[in-house]
C-alpha cells in the first residue's frame, strides 16, 4: 500500500483484512517520521518503506546536526539520513537513476549511528 494513515491501516485492521506486506509512505522530519504509521507496521511484520526521505527533507539535510555527523563519518548527509531510516525500522527508497548516487546510498548502509544521534535526528521532527 502507498500514501496510507495510520487510520487507514486501523480501519482495515479493524475489518480483518489482510495486512499488507508493504505500506510506502512518503516521509516527512516535520510530521515526526511517520512515526505512529511506522510503529503499527513493525507491531504487525509490515515493512515500512519511507520514500522522498531527501527531496521532503531539505532541512534536515542542511540541519547543523546531520552535516555534524556527516563530517565526522566522512559521509554525505543523504547517507546519514537513509542510515538514521534503516535504524528506525524503516527501509529508505531512492529514486536516484544516477549510478554514482546508487553507490553513495548504498554505502550508508556501512555507517554507524549511535542511539544518541538517531534520537536526535529523530527529534529534528518537532
Amino acid at each position: 500500500m502507498s500514501n496510507v494513515s495510520l487510520r487507514h491501516l486501523e480501519q482495515m485492521a479493524a475489518t480483518g483484512a489482510e495486512a499488507p506486506a508493504f505500506v510506502q509512505n512518503r516521509c516527512f522530519a516535520r510530521l515526526g517520521w511517520d512515526r505512529e504509521v511506522r510503529s503499527f507496521c513493525a507491531e504487525r511484520g509490515v515493512v515500512y518503506q519511507g520514500f522522498s526521505l531527501l527531496t521532503a527533507n531539505p532541512e534536515v539535510l542542511h540541519h547543523r546536526l546531520v552535516t555534524g555527523i556527516a563530517a565526522r563519518l566522512g559521509a554525505t548527509p543523504a547517507q546519514v539520513v537513509f542510515r538514521f531510516a534503516h535504524a528506525v525500522g524503516m527501509l529508505p527508497l531512492t529514486g536516484t537513476v544516477d549510478a554514482e548516487h546508487m553507490k553513495q546510498d548504498l554505502a550508508g548502509r556501512d555507517l554507524s549511528l549511535p542511539a544518541d544521534e538517531v534520537r536526535a535526528i529523530e527529534s529534528l521532527a518537532g
